[in-house]
Formats: structure tokens, C-alpha cells, sequence
């Protein structure tokens, strides 16, 4: 039985889960204390983007899905995405994936799923992620935000210029939170935010960052923050050990879908009144 009539997910490339409390985040804050919610929720290995948001998609880890720049994801595997499992039970769905990383398009997602999908820079993928969602009232929407992991990557994942990003995406996050209450049906819409992996700067004898990335399980780069609120949804910090790979059935228990057999994941414990 569907607890939601529509879900939304924000995605926050390269995000600590922890920077969440190391600078302003009043969107992030006020969907936190509206739901449930933690900032150690854990990435896969390795810590990396085609890894993680294909097991945020899928229901699987990497070993299973091995989605790559070089081996995109195929139809006929067990573990579809959320959106195709969404397309094959209600073939009239609104889907939308608005990213700013191609690859989830391009090699993520499959072309069965039917998703409105777009790819252009944060700056410009904003404004008609905005219109699309006020227009087209999705059922199920995905918007990938990259400028966070970018700043890491250039300047370092404790930063300035990297918490200045995140308070870009916080507001960012706002602006799409109003969107989503303006469709109407927030009572009965899950509304997701996540992050695919960390960062950790390396130093040298000196102190001097010689490097910025990830992929590693250092705690720094496979803590992420993972936050939901919606229709059942228990408030309050998570207690239960999940990774980024249980978004997927978040989504499908949310709308009243059929998990398939081949995913890996579950719903996390305690997150919904009725598990």
C-alpha cells in the first residue's frame, strides 16, 4: 500500500555527512527536524560517484551493478533502478532526472525508464529544475548537484570555499522545497536528500594540502548525510547501520511498489511507523 503520492530526491555530490554541522544549513536543518535523519550514513566502496549513486539507484553495491565510464548500465540485469521498476509498475509515471554529472544519464539510468531527463551545470540546471517541477508535477524526481564535490576536489573537503558550496546547495535546497510545496501534495510526498561520498584532503609534512579526493573508506569520505521526511516516516537521528544503496527501497516501499528480487538492499529499520 503506497504511503506517498510523490517522492523527491536531492542529490549532494560529494558532501561529508558531518559538514552538515560545520556551517549554516537552515533548509537542511528545518527538513531534519521535520524528519529522520543522520549525517553517518555510509557511501560504498570504493568512495565514488558511479559506485555509489548506481547503488543509490539500483539496490546494489558496486560488485553487483559495476556500473562505469566504460560499462553503462544494462536492461536486463535484476537490479533496474527505482525509476524502471517505477516505469514497468505505472507505465503513466512522471519521471524526472535533472543532473548535472552526465553519467547518471548517460550510463546510470536506464532509457526504459522513460525519465525527463536533463544534464546541464548546477547554475543552469537549477532554474529549469525549478520550472519543471511546477510545471509538470512529477511523481518521482531526481536532481544531481555537483558543486560541492567540485569545490572539494579544488580546494579542499574542509575548506572554505567547500562550506561556502554547501551553503550554496542548502539554499538551493530551499528554493526546491518551495517548489515541491507548491505542486500540492507535500502531506503526502517523501522528500529525500542524500549524498554519494565524502572527501578528505591529504597534507604534507608541512601542513600544506597536496591533495583532495576520495574513494577511499577513510571515515571522511564514506560518511554521508541521508535525510527523509514524509507520509510514516519516524523523526528523529537513525539509529540503524544502512548505506546509500537502501534509497532505492525507500522509493518503492514509499510509492507502493514491488521490490525486485535482485536487489541487495532494504528498507532501514525503524525508518517508516510500520516496519
Amino acid at each position: 500500500m503506497a504511503q506517498c503520492k510523490r517522492v523527491f530526491i536531492i542529490g549532494l555530490d560529494g558532501m561529508r555527512g558531518p559538514a552538515v554541522n560545520e556551517t549554516d544549513t537552515p533548509h537542511l536543518d528545518a527538513l531534519m527536524a521535520e524528519g529522520a535523519w543522520t549525517i553517518n550514513d555510509q557511501s560504498v566502496m570504493p568512495s565514488a560517484s558511479y559506485q555509489a549513486w548506481g547503488a543509490m539507484l539500483h539496490g546494489v553495491g558496486p560488485a553487483v551493478h559495476q556500473i562505469n565510464s566504460k560499462r553503462p548500465i544494462e536492461e536486463d540485469v535484476n537490479w533496474p533502478s527505482f525509476m524502471k521498476v517505477a516505469r514497468q509498475q505505472c507505465p503513466d509515471a512522471k519521471i524526472g532526472a535533472y543532473c548535472a554529472w552526465t553519467p547518471i544519464i548517460d550510463d546510470i539510468i536506464e532509457p526504459s525508464s522513460g525519465a525527463d531527463a536533463v544534464s546541464l551545470s548546477d547554475m543552469e540546471l537549477m532554474p529549469k529544475a525549478l520550472e519543471y517541477l511546477r510545471d509538470e508535477k512529477p511523481d518521482i524526481f531526481f536532481i544531481h548537484l555537483d558543486i560541492i564535490d567540485g569545490t572539494g576536489h579544488g580546494h579542499g573537503y574542509k575548506s572554505d570555499k567547500y562550506y561556502e558550496s554547501i551553503r550554496l546547495c542548502d539554499g538551493w535546497v530551499g528554493d526546491l522545497m518551495d517548489a515541491i510545496k507548491s505542486i500540492g501534495d507535500y502531506d503526502e510526498s517523501m522528500v529525500i536528500v542524500t549524498s554519494d561520498h565524502g572527501g578528505t584532503d591529504i597534507f604534507d609534512d608541512d601542513g600544506k594540502v597536496i591533495a583532495c579526493s576520495h574513494g577511499t573508506d577513510h571515515p571522511e569520505c564514506m560518511e554521508i548525510f541521508w535525510a527523509a521526511r514524509g507520509p510514516g516516516v519516524v523523526p528523529g537521528e537513525m539509529a540503524a547501520d544502512f548505506n546509500i544503496g537502501a534509497t532505492a527501497p525507500v522509493v518503492t516501499h514509499a510509492l507502493g511498489l514491488d521490490a525486485p528480487e535482485g536487489w541487495e538492499e532494504s528498507v532501514p529499520a525503524g525508518l517508516f511507523e510500520d516496519k
